[in-house]
């Protein structure tokens, strides 16, 4: 049992590897890494084909994020063997093994593996904070990083199976988003 729980890691690094927003704009003859900024994102299908296709992307990276922390939870019941699981997805979405290491900056994912470690009474209130200043300054990458923040927060406040270490987890989801977002501005700075 013990193997198997450790073969989870590699499993949730291949499903964040499907690349939800890659695989949509090549449904609509486009490839979504040749367009606008060139981010590989539900944000860029949505600037590009609007709605619908947004949607189902949206649903595809929450969807791979759930899965794969849900079949974590089923093969085994150690909760750090979860998180890695968890931390594998977004860092297999972040950097696909489909796309030459590339991939988007894991927002839905990381909202999916949130709701899979069953932070979602604590992903609630970040979503709301993160909600909030997303009407306010219309950033999805502030938005994001309060919801996050905001869910770290109240997991310390509210502990997670009495123990505060589940609120770490969404500080290292969002060191790793900026990591991501550096990395993305160095590359232009070098390529311009």
């Amino acid at each position: 049992m013990i193997l198997y729980s450790w073969l989870l890691i590699p499993f949730g690094y291949l499903m964040g590897s499907i690349p939800s927003s890659y695989i949509i704009a090549r449904f609509r003859g486009v490839d979504i890494r040749n367009e606008g900024d060139g981010r590989i994102s539900a944000a860029a299908v949505y600037r590009r084909f609007k709605l619908l296709p947004f949607l189902i992307t949206v649903i595809m990276d929450i969807g791979k994020g759930l899965l794969s922390v849900f079949i974590a939870r089923l093969v085994t019941d150690s909760m750090p063997i979860w998180f890695i699981t968890a931390l594998a997805v977004v860092i297999g979405h972040d950097w696909s093994i489909f796309l030459g290491f590339k991939g988007g900056l894991g927002a839905t994912v990381m909202a999916g593996v949130l709701c899979g470690l069953i932070f979602w009474p604590w992903f609630i209130g970040g979503l709301c904070a993160g909600g909030i200043i997303m009407l306010i300054t219309k950033k999805s990458g502030i938005s994001s990083a309060v919801i996050l923040l905001v869910t770290s927060l109240l997991l310390f406040i509210w502990p997670f199976n009495d123990s505060i270490l589940p609120g770490f987890f969404p500080l290292l989801l969002g060191v790793l988003m900026l990591f991501k977002r550096f990395q993305k501005e160095h590359r232009t700075i070098v390529n311009s």
